[in-house]
């Protein structure tokens, strides 16, 4: 097949804003991305890299071609006939324009299993005054095409700065930095051997604030504190094998996490001192996995054998931390596994402590806090490890903890994981206000515990209708919400499986994996099989009432009094007697409850979407329903 080769270098040179009619057949060489930030009701659009043989270039599709999407009728290889698009280009401070198109309507051509000709990908060598293309700035650096040092010199005294910026020192370029090392050559260097980073001279250069970071710009320079350094960490899967390390990055602006893998271990991992300051540049921008970071960042950052990294020594407006406290007095807000920033005062301190995990495989060392604050309430802090070993705080310390995982145990825990920090006594204003607290009325006080049993969710839950639903944006923000709906059940997804086969273990309920061959059921958590799995109930249910619909998620305990059966039943029906089960779904739909839901914003494969799921559900009790009807008439009278 031939695309229309040679038509995206000629419409970029075009003005931003002209409406271009004449179809063009172009490739999706990318996976697709949503594109923006998607409130609720509004439509999803994405954006990907299209080609036509010969260059490529950012694109961002129509909604209405967001079915297509969800479906893979249009995914990575599928051939599109651009029917109306409009090239833009969006300026950039100190940057080139760049260029993307927005389309206006196209058409799926055919999916290929594989790439049309060689787009550009790479900066060409330029005269010096052109500019890089737009495929070119918008290629990742993991795709952009190696070249011969000959050839990379000759681009080099194109693309070099001004003499006045700073280039990359000499000693890192040794570091990483060879052709060797891009095609897996993995020797590791001493860590002690590397040389230390090199202290950047001459004129700042022009900095990028951290929280404008993102993946369409990638000429930038950051100037950020290190407040955070991992061990270096090792994997070895089937598949692959290696070793990382992470630094958290602080500047006026916000915060970054950053990771270095396999060669950047030996290269970076000692330049890195916590505290410390430095210039930072050509890293890869994408994605936070958010499970493995404490900040709020929807980025992080990949160090490449491209990135340069310098100390910088007379920067003072760069802060020592950055902390957003939350009063322990508001951890129901949260919900478990949630990440929090606390300042607090050292009631208790027990001592070091040995666990076994629930699996029975590994033993752990904990150490358990008693901590309060000027909420008036008290939360047991738990730490681990070596954290737990070496804490050496006295009491009536004050103490900022940051990145502590929320917990339900006992109505609210909190636990410091690996990726948290602590500082002892900050010299910040929050402190030196909960010292002299403490001191005058603190420990006289009576702290208040939280109960147990508000642990599984919000009391105070208002009655809302779908359609306060949608137009509040309850789970669209970064808290979770809590409400009630009363609805009727108008269909239950049970074109998917409505259970999943659950471990026997108590407390465990995560999925089991079938063996074939010894036909027993293996649950990898607790590493032990079973003869036959406990299912549990996992299902979607469409449910409306006079305002609109919503979908809500249903887990074992709604299931059962849903449907009226244990899943495991329901298997059974579904496997030996179709019109019986069908007969259930029937009997379930159009049944009316009221449903206690909570409502979060999750991410799933880099979308951004609010999940409803439902914590506890009653039939209506048509009298109190009536009463609750009666007051509202009344108060409506009144007015």
């Amino acid at each position: 097949m031939q695309l229309s080769a040679g038509e995206i270098s000629r419409l970029k040179a075009l003005d931003s804003g002209t409406q271009i009619t004449d179809p063009i057949l172009v490739q999706v060489i990318s996976n697709l991305q949503p594109f923006g930030n998607q409130a609720a009701g509004a439509p999803m659009r994405y954006r990907c890299m299209v080609s036509d043989s010969e260059q490529s270039i950012v694109t961002i599709l129509p909604a209405h071609l967001s079915q297509l999407i969800d479906e893979q009728k249009i995914c990575r290889f599928t051939v599109l006939k651009i029917l109306r698009c409009s090239p833009t280009k969006k300026a950039r401070p100190n940057e080139p324009p760049m260029s993307f198109f927005i389309v206006g309507d196209a058409e799926v051509v055919a999916t290929l299993t594989e790439k049309i000709g060689f787009p550009e990908k790479s900066v060409q060598a330029q005269h010096p005054q052109q500019q890089p293309t737009a495929s070119a700035m918008a290629a990742p650096a993991h795709q952009q095409t190696y070249q011969p040092p000959q050839q990379q010199q000759q681009q080099q005294s194109y693309q070099q700065p001004p003499p006045q910026q700073q280039q990359p020192p000499p000693q890192q370029q040794s570091y990483g930095s060879s052709f060797m090392s891009r095609v897996g050559d993995t020797k590791p260097a001493a860590y002690g051997s590397a040389p230390q980073a090199t202290v950047h001279s001459g004129p700042t250069p022009a900095l990028h604030p951290i929280k404008d970071l993102n993946p369409y710009h990638n000429r930038w320079t950051i100037r950020a504190r290190v407040t955070q350094k991992s061990p270096v960490r090792s994997w070895n899967k089937p598949n692959s094998q290696g070793r990382l390390f992470s630094v958290n990055l602080l500047d006026e602006t916000g915060e970054i996490r950053a990771t270095g893998f396999t060669q950047q271990v030996d290269r970076l991992y000692p330049l890195f001192e916590v505290g410390k300051i430095y210039y930072i540049s050509n890293a890869q921008v994408k994605m936070a996995r958010q499970q493995f970071s404490n900040l709020n960042n929807e980025y992080e950052l990949t160090f490449e054998d491209s990135t340069i990294v310098e100390q910088c020594v007379d920067a003072t407006a760069v802060p020592q931390e950055n902390f957003n406290f939350v009063p322990l007095s508001s951890l129901m807000k949260f919900e478990k596994g949630n990440v929090v920033d606390v300042l607090c005062v050292l009631r208790q301190i027990g001592e070091v402590s040995e666990i076994t995990t629930k699996a029975g495989d590994r033993k752990m060392i904990k150490r358990d806090l008693l901590v309060v604050d000027k909420s008036g309430f008290q939360v047991r802090a738990t730490l681990w490890g070596e954290e737990a070993k070496a804490f050496d705080m006295p009491e009536d310390s004050i103490v900022a903890f940051k990145g502590m995982r929320v917990g339900d145990f006992g109505g609210r825990t909190l636990s410091l994981p690996s990726v948290g920090s602590m500082v002892r006594a900050p010299d910040i204003t929050e402190a030196h206000a909960l010292q002299g607290w403490y001191d005058s009325v603190g420990r006289s006080t009576n702290f208040q515990a939280f109960d147990a049993s508000a642990s599984g969710q919000r009391q105070d839950t208002p009655l809302k209708t779908m359609a306060q639903v949608r137009d509040e944006n309850l789970g669209g923000t970064d808290s979770v919400d809590y409400f009630d709906v009363k609805g009727t059940i108008v269909y239950i997804r049970s074109s998917s499986p409505l259970s999943y086969p659950a471990c026997a273990s108590p407390d465990c309920n995560k999925k089991m994996i079938e063996d074939s061959t010894s036909g027993q059921w293996r649950c990898e958590k607790c590493q032990r099989s079973f003869a036959a799995p406990e299912y549990r109930y996992l299902f979607s249910l469409n449910v409306s009432d006079e305002t609109g619909q919503n979908w809500l998620q249903c887990f074992n305990d709604s299931g059962e009094l849903i449907l009226g059966c244990k899943a495991g039943e329901m298997v059974q029906l579904q496997s030996s007697d179709e019109a019986a089960f069908n007969q259930r779904i029937a009997d379930a739909t159009f049944k009316e409850f009221k449903f206690r839901c909570r409502a979060k914003t999750e991410i799933f494969n880099e979308q951004q979407r609010v999940r409803i799921t439902v914590v506890g559900l009653q039939p209506i009790d048509y009298v109190a329903e009536s009463k609750r009807l009666s007051k509202l008439i009344d108060a409506f009278s009144s007015m």
